[in-house]
């Protein structure tokens, strides 16, 4: 799947980067956040976060943290098509959204 480049112009840059700024402080090491709203064992709507390091392993991130960060994602780029797809990508160092390969 193609980036979606459709889904950044809405949002300010100053405040996308500001975003990335923030959860890069909050999640230490971690180069890209991926939000789906199915999480990969339920059928229902359900937020779902995985926290990539630059090495492409997954990182620990607690519940409640998660459910926040995705929060935050989702509301920042509300016109992202969250329904639609089967999650995004956030790069914390270029505070770009970008759609999961299928």
């Amino acid at each position: 799947m193609s980036p979606t480049a459709d889904c950044n112009p809405k949002v300010e840059i100053a405040s996308a980067e500001r975003l990335a700024a923030q959860l890069a402080s909050m999640l230490p090491g971690a180069a890209v956040v991926q939000v789906r709203l199915q999480g990969p064992r339920t059928l229902w709507p359900h937020l779902g976060l995985t926290a990539i390091n630059e090495r492409g392993q997954a990182l620990r991130v607690p519940r409640a943290k998660a459910l926040t960060i995705a929060r935050w994602i989702i509301r920042s780029f509300p016109q992202a098509g969250w329904a639609a797809t089967d999650g995004k990508a956030f790069d914390l160092r270029s505070a770009r959204l970008s759609g999961l390969e299928a």
